[in-house]
């Protein structure tokens, strides 16, 4: 079910919070999203599906009835928002190139686990050998249509940011950081994701299988080329 929570005057970001029904969003989301001046349309969708489809649910609802925004941010309901954050990386990816399709923002956990992740440089080795970006990225909406827009099998579960990011390369589109944006996600045991590592590593080989496998695949075939 789609929610609209704000709605500024011809937005630039379609900002969309995908809830499980027992989910809310907290207060401190709800707070520090008020640190931006870029206009913006907030929504959350609710459903029992896994967060990339509910996501992506709110997107096609929103665009049903609303005119699309240039960017699109999925922001999860735990996010506490630096000062600026949407509004810097709106001014970054305005400013990028073509094939650059979103942009990320240094970030860090507090609560159940307390660890960093700068907005490093991007790096494709680094990227098909894992996930270093936070799903809570700035995309450019018509670059995420191009590609038939989030990755929502559930045959991927636990890596479907990742899995995201993967096949915007695969489609020619790379990332930019924006390490003078950031956020705090505050972690419990329950946000955190479930399964063991057997799980895991099936999960990771599917990974490899359907996206990394013909990302690599094309690259030896370019550099046969030159």
């Amino acid at each position: 079910m789609l929610k609209i929570l704000r709605m500024d005057n011809d937005p630039i970001v379609l900002v969309v919070t995908p809830l499980l029904p027992n989910h809310k969003i907290s207060g401190i989301t709800r707070k520090t999203i008020k640190r931006n001046d870029i206009p913006i349309a907030w929504v959350s969708y609710t459903g029992n599906n896994n967060i990339p489809t509910n996501t992506q649910n709110g997107i096609n609802e929103y665009l049903l009835k609303y005119q699309e925004p240039p960017f699109f941010l999925m922001l999860d309901n735990d996010i506490e928002l630096g000062r600026y954050m949407i509004d810097r990386m709106v001014d970054k990816l305005s400013k990028s190139k073509v094939h650059e399709a979103y942009c990320y923002a240094s970030f860090e956990f507090k609560g159940f686990i307390t660890t960093s992740f700068p907005a490093i440089d991007f790096n494709i080795g680094k990227l098909l050998q894992h996930n270093y970006i936070s799903s809570n990225s700035l995309i450019k909406l018509d670059c995420l249509r191009f590609i038939g827009g989030m990755v929502t099998d559930d045959t991927y579960r636990r890596l479907l940011d990742w899995c995201l990011f993967l096949k915007l390369l695969l489609h020619g589109y790379i990332g930019i950081p924006c390490p003078e944006a950031h956020f705090i996600a505050h972690s419990t045991e329950d946000s955190i994701s479930a399964g063991g590592p057997d799980d895991y590593r099936l999960k990771h080989q599917r990974v490899y299988n359907d996206f990394i496998r013909p990302i690599l695949t094309t690259f030896s075939r370019l550099d046969a080329k030159t």
